[in-house]
């Protein structure tokens, strides 16, 4: 079912207007009619089932029937700080993460990045880009938010930034003793609000960032006993997180 997310509107009326680029994509691109169904998230993760009530091409207006909270979301944050990947990689890891129930993702500028920062202008449509990359993967998932795409950060900014959440995970193919699973046991769901979990680029991480991290409170892990690609390994480490808490 067709989803639009509306965060900043409350619950509670029975009518809602949609704005332009809303409006556009429910009437001109999905070509939707009136009586149609549709679901739009609002704010507080509260879903509202709606029907298309008026349409022209500039403004759309929906009849609330139902609302209920939405159900899909961990109970903890999860942000990712992925090291930058070259092209549809970084797209893959986004969309792969977004469905996985990743709340943010900080490309990060690490020493063996294969890119390198744009320019300011072509980095901020780059960033841009992803962020629609991950509302569509939020609409295709039936996520109760659309997890933010922030602008990217160099390697020591987003340790510095990382520290903040109660179980930094920092995977490293140097890492032999210490599983994810060690590393989470005793903590209870209850008692996390937030995991931050670090992404290599395609070459790695360096001694000097893995030591880096851990004196700044991360907890090298291990993965398990292959090496996976950049774009692969975020999305193995929520879905490990996710059995871990959630099934």
């Amino acid at each position: 079912m067709t989803r639009l997310f509306m965060e900043q509107v409350e619950a509670g009326d029975s009518v809602i207007t949609l704005g332009p680029d809303d409006s556009h994509y429910i009437s001109q691109v999905l070509r939707m009619r009136q009586k149609e169904q549709l679901v739009v998230v609002l704010k507080d993760r509260v879903e509202a089932l709606c029907e298309v009530d008026k349409l022209t091409k500039n403004e759309v207006t929906l009849k609330v029937l139902k609302t209920a909270p939405n159900t899909s979301e961990p109970s903890f944050d999860i942000t990712l700080y992925q090291s930058v990947s070259k092209g549809e990689r970084m797209e893959l890891t986004i969309q792969k993460c977004v469905e996985l129930g990743v709340t943010k993702i900080v490309p990060v500028f690490s020493s063996r990045c294969v890119v390198r920062p744009d320019e300011p202008r072509k980095q901020q449509s780059k960033t841009l880009r992803w962020q629609k990359i991950a509302l569509e993967a939020a609409r295709q998932s039936g996520r109760g938010v659309v997890p933010v795409v922030a602008e990217p950060v160099v390697f020591e900014q987003a340790v510095k930034d990382a520290c903040s959440a109660d179980v930094v995970l920092f995977p490293w193919e140097e890492e032999h003793g210490v599983t994810i699973k060690e590393a989470l046991s005793g903590k209870t769901k209850e008692s996390i609000k937030e995991i931050a979990v670090f992404i290599g680029p395609e070459g790695g991480y360096d001694e000097s960032e893995a030591e880096l991290s851990r004196n700044s409170g991360a907890v090298t892990v291990t993965i398990g006993k292959r090496i996976l690609r950049t774009e692969t390994a975020g999305a193995a480490v929520l879905s490990m997180l996710l059995y871990n808490y959630e099934l």
